[in-house]
C-alpha cells in the first residue's frame, strides 16, 4: 500500500500584481437614465475607494407620496454619505434641515409603545379602576392630543371623553 504524505506550505506570492483598475463603470442613476444605455461620449469617473464614490456621486433620495383616505402627505429627504446611512436605524433618524416623516412616524410608534407599557403598570391599572382618576387620565390624554394636533396643524381623529361614543349621528 502506498504511503500518502500531506504537507502544508505557506502562502505563495501571486505570480503577478492583482489589477485594481478593472472595475465596472459606476454611473449615477436618475429618472432620465431609466431604461437607457450609457451614452457613448460620457467618460467614466475614476473611483478608487467607496468614500470617493459617495463624494463624487452624492446619492440621495427625495421620496414624496400620499397616504390614507385623507391624502396625508408623506415626505422623506435622505442623503447617503456612507454605507452606514443605508441602515434602517439611520433612515429612521432625523437629519437637521431635512424632512423625514419616517423618523416622525417612528417617534410616534415609540411613544405609543411607551404609553402601552405605562398602562400595564399596577399603579395605572388601579387608577383606571377608580372612576374619578380614570376621568383625569382621559382628560390628560385629551389635552396631550390637542397639543399634538396644534403642533401638527391637523384635525385628525381624537380621543373620546367620558359619555361620548364613537358613533357619528
Amino acid at each position: 500500500m502506498p504511503v500518502v504524505r500531506v504537507t502544508r506550505t505557506g502562502i505563495r506570492a501571486a505570480p503577478r500584481q492583482v489589477p485594481t483598475d478593472t472595475t465596472a463603470t459606476i454611473l449615477p442613476m436618475t429618472f432620465d437614465r431609466v431604461g437607457q444605455e450609457a451614452p457613448e461620449d460620457e467618460t467614466p469617473t475614476k473611483i478608487s475607494t467607496l468614500a470617493d464614490a459617495f463624494s463624487a456621486f452624492q446619492p440621495k433620495l427625495d421620496f414624496q407620496t400620499t397616504a390614507g383616505d385623507e391624502g396625508t402627505e408623506f415626505v422623506a429627504e435622505l442623503e447617503f454619505k456612507s454605507l452606514k446611512d443605508f441602515d434602517p436605524k439611520q433612515i429612521r433618524s432625523r437629519e437637521p434641515g431635512k424632512r423625514n416623516d419616517i423618523a416622525d412616524l417612528q417617534s410616534q410608534i415609540d411613544l405609543l409603545h411607551r404609553m402601552r407599557e405605562s398602562f400595564g403598570l399596577l399603579a395605572v391599572k388601579r387608577a383606571w379602576e377608580n372612576e374619578g382618576q380614570r376621568q383625569e387620565i382621559i382628560d390628560a390624554l385629551g389635552e396631550f392630543q390637542a397639543q399634538l394636533q396644534t403642533l401638527a396643524g391637523d384635525d385628525g381623529p381624537r380621543l373620546l371623553g367620558a359619555g361620548e361614543s364613537g358613533d357619528a349621528a
